[in-house]
C-alpha cells in the first residue's frame, strides 16, 4: 500500500468571526513510522513508546502522534515537532503542550492503518473519528442504535455496513467534543436528521443541537468530525481529505 498523507488547515467561519483549524489524515506503514519517530516525537513521547510491548499498539501509537503532529505543523508556523508533547487526561482524551502555544486542543482517532488528527482553538471545539467498515460489527453497532437511527441508515449509504460503520464514528466523533468518552449512554447521541451532500453525510443531534457532524466514505473507511452546529467549512478541504 502507498504512503498517504493529507493535510489541510481550514478556516471556520461563525457570524462571530473565523476560527483557524487543521486536519491531517495519514495512511503510513508501522515500519515506516517506527524508524522516523525521532523525528516527530517528543523525547517523553519516545519513553513512553518503549514502554509498549505490542506492535499492534505501538502502531496506533505512532499513527496517532504523526498525524497530531502534522495537523499541528500546518495550524501554526516554524514550530520544531518533537517540542510538542501529547500526553493523555484523565478521560484518556489528548492533551497538548507546547511552551508558548496557547489554548490549543487537538482530537485523535486512528483504527488499522488509518489515522487522523484536528487541532483547533479551545474557543471553538471539534471532534474526529475512523473506523474500518467490518461486516463482523454491523450487529453490535446496529444494537446500539435507536429505532429512528436504523430507519435512517438508507440515508447515509446504500451499503448497510458502511452506513453502520459512519453512524458509529459519528458517536465516536461527538463523545470526544463532549470529553464524555462512550461512558455515556449512547441513545443520548441520538442522530436527529441526516442530509446527503456531495457524498458528505451531514447530520444533526437530538440531545446536542449545538453541534453537527460531517461524514464520509473512503474506501473502506467511514469518517466523521463534529463541529459547533453554526459553523461554515469548506466542503473542498473534506473531499481532499480522502484517501
Amino acid at each position: 500500500m502507498p504512503d498517504n498523507i493529507a493535510v489541510e488547515k481550514f478556516v471556520l467561519q461563525r457570524a462571530g468571526g473565523l476560527f483557524p483549524a487543521a486536519i491531517a489524515a495519514v495512511n503510513q506503514p508501522f515500519v515506516v513510522l517506527k524508524e522516523t519517530r525521532h523525528s516527530f516525537l517528543h523525547v517523553n513521547e519516545l519513553s513512553f513508546f518503549d514502554t509498549l510491548k505490542m506492535p499492534k499498539v505501538q502502531y496506533s501509537y505512532l499513527l496517532g502522534r504523526y498525524a497530531a503532529k502534522r495537523a499541528l505543523g500546518a495550524f501554526m508556523d516554524n514550530i520544531l515537532l518533537t517540542d510538542v508533547q501529547i500526553t493523555s487526561g484523565i478521560f484518556q482524551q489528548p492533551v497538548l503542550y507546547l511552551a508558548n502555544g496557547g489554548n490549543i486542543q487537538l482530537s485523535i482517532a486512528h483504527t488499522g492503518e488509518m489515522g487522523v488528527a484536528v487541532v483547533f482553538p479551545e474557543g471553538h471545539p471539534m471532534g474526529v473519528d475512523v473506523e474500518a467498515v467490518d461486516p463482523k460489527q454491523s450487529d453490535t453497532i446496529r444494537e446500539i442504535l435507536t429505532s429512528d437511527e436504523r430507519n435512517k441508515l438508507h440515508l447515509v449509504n446504500s451499503d448497510v455496513n458502511k452506513g453502520l460503520s459512519l453512524f458509529w464514528t459519528i458517536k465516536e466523533a461527538l463523545s470526544k467534543v463532549l470529553k464524555t468518552g462512550l461512558m455515556t449512554p449512547l441513545h443520548l447521541y441520538e442522530i436527529e436528521s441526516v442530509e446527503l451532500l456531495d457524498d458528505i453525510v451531514i447530520c444533526n443531534f437530538i440531545n446536542f443541537p449545538q453541534y453537527k457532524s460531517l461524514s464520509w466514505i473512503s474506501g473502506n473507511h467511514a469518517w466523521s468530525i463534529v463541529l459547533p452546529r453554526k459553523s461554515v467549512i469548506d466542503m473542498a478541504v473534506i473531499k481532499r481529505l480522502y484517501l
